[in-house]
């Protein structure tokens, strides 16, 4: 499923001359296909989203910035674009381990 998702968002960038880093679209492919099942890239799939940094990272960054802020809610920074977002080093691929 989410080789299929990759696949076509990239044809369909594609079709208007815009190319897009796999990287970045092989991310959008683990959020959609994450839960096992499709989730809608778009606003209302990421409200489904524990992480108060990932929802801002989407858009309407002021509405969710001031409803984790009355909510007291808490980001555990597990979600890469948390990290990216806080200008951390995701825990994904060469980020997740130290060198001693």
């Amino acid at each position: 499923m989410r080789a299929n998702i990759v696949k076509e968002v990239i044809m369909v960038f594609g079709a208007y001359g815009i190319e897009v880093d796999k990287r970045h679209l092989a991310l959008i492919g683990d959020f959609m296909s994450f839960n096992g099942d499709y989730r809608a890239f778009n606003r209302i799939g990421m409200e489904e989203s524990s992480s108060p940094f990932l929802k801002m990272s989407y858009e309407t960054t002021m509405k969710y910035l001031v409803s984790a802020s009355q909510t007291n809610e808490r980001d555990d920074m597990s979600a890469p674009s948390s990290a990216i977002v806080m200008g951390q080093v995701p825990r994904v691929g060469t980020g997740m381990f130290d060198l001693i």
